[in-house]
This record gives structure tokens, sequence and C-alpha cells, in this order.
């Protein structure tokens, strides 16, 4: 964009490309299921099992960057996302994680789980591996499940590179220079245990302390997401702050 161009400006360019993009993959989720020939896009997974199936195998084939651009992410205790992310930074993949600002009030542990994620024009969701392919959300199907595909064309791959690069270029880090996350590990460990409904002394087992640390992370957990107990801390975790 020219220089002078306002916030505003910016914005409105997103959200066409954005759109643009959303109708070429719907158009070519409807070839796919009548059955007609898409070269270089093909459906990833239909539902949570199968996308999560499918982000495993592109997580393993990965081999510099991984770029995702999510307007909100949920907690959800169950969540393969975070295991995958570790298994990716071990093998010395550069993950790059884009949210709305609105994302970080809807999870409280947002950045907790990836103190390197950075705040910006999230107008829609998308993974970019490699820089050669693409993740891009389909049309639901008629039960409500959600669909995800993969682009390697670059009629597909090449906007959504534009896109990617515009909104990366305008993103910032969620956490200042030096600033530590909320949550420690532990604490979220315990938070996502918590969240699945585990006990004290199944935590416990789990994370390899004495039930008094697990009662100890709990009620720092408790102050600093400013719940009133361990039930209302869950509840905050799955709601997020947003609805306040």
């Amino acid at each position: 964009m020219a220089t002078g161009d306002t916030e505003d400006d910016l914005r409105l360019d997103l959200a066409r490309r954005a759109a643009r993009l959303t109708t070429m993959v719907n158009e070519l989720a409807i070839e796919v299921a009548i059955g007609q020939p898409t070269p270089g896009f093909r459906l990833m997974g239909t539902g949570l099992e199968q996308v999560d199936a499918g982000f495993a195998a592109l997580e393993a084939s990965c081999t510099t960057q991984m770029g995702s651009l999510m307007p909100v992410i949920p907690f959800e205790p169950w969540d393969t996302g975070p295991e995958l992310d570790r298994r990716s930074r071990d093998r010395g993949i550069e993950l790059i994680s884009i949210f709305s600002e609105r994302a970080f009030r809807v999870n409280p542990l947002l950045t907790s789980l990836d103190p390197t994620a950075r705040v910006g024009h999230a107008v829609t969701t998308m993974w970019v591996i490699d820089r050669s392919c693409v993740v891009l959300p389909g049309p639901l199907e008629l039960d409500g499940s959600p669909t995800l595909y993969t682009a390697t064309t670059p009629d597909l791959v090449d906007p959504a590179l534009e896109l990617w690069d515009l909104v990366l270029a305008d993103s910032r880090p969620a956490l200042a220079e030096g600033e530590a996350p909320p949550f420690t590990p532990r604490q979220v460990q315990t938070a996502i245990l918590l969240a699945r409904g585990a006990k004290d002394a199944s935590i416990a087992r789990e994370l390899g302390v004495s039930v008094r640390t697990v009662v100890s992370e709990i009620a720092q957990l408790v102050a600093r997401l400013g719940a009133n107990s361990r039930v209302d801390a869950v509840l905050i975790l799955r709601r997020g702050r947003a609805r306040a």
C-alpha cells in the first residue's frame, strides 16, 4: 500500500483479499464434492479428528517455517496444537502465529502457550507451510463439521502469501520485549488438566509433583485469572474474558 494510507484502508484491503481467497476455496471445494479434478487442491480433513490427523502429517513434512493466522483460538484442553508446536520447535522449525487482539481475551493462556505469539489483523484463518503450501478453511458440512483444504498451486498460494506477508508486516509481538508470560509452563499444564476434570491427586501424578504443589498452583491460577474459585477459573478458561 502507498505511504499515507490509513489503518482503515489496510483493514479494507486485507478484508477484500481474504474474501477473494474464501470465494476461490469455496468454489474449488464444490468441485471436489462433485468429483471434479482439482490438481494441487485437496480436502485435508472433515471434523476435528481428521483435521488433527492432517495437521500431524503436515507438521512432520514441514522443513523450515510454519505460519498461522487465526482471528480467535478458544482455550481447548484437549487441543493437540501445543504438542505439535513443541515438536516443531524441537526440530528447529520457525513458528509464527498471528492472532487478533480479541484472541488474547478469549484465551487467557494464549501468550503462556505461545510466548512468541503476535497481534495483527487476523482477517481470516489460514496456515502457511514452508511458503509452498497453504491450509484454508472450506464450507461447513451439512452437520456443521469444519473442513480444511490444502493448496499448492500458485493461483491460491500466491494470493495467500501476499495476504500473509501484509498481515505479518503490520503485526507486533503480544508480549513486550523482556516481558514474561503470565503463567508458568507448569501452571499451564495444571490448567489444562484441571479443565479436563482431573482431580488434584491425578494432576500431581501427571506432573510429578506433590498434591500440595498442585493446590498452590491452582490457587495462583485462580488469583491471576481473577476468578472466585477453581470452578470459576475453569469457566473463565473455557469462555475467556471477552464475555465480561
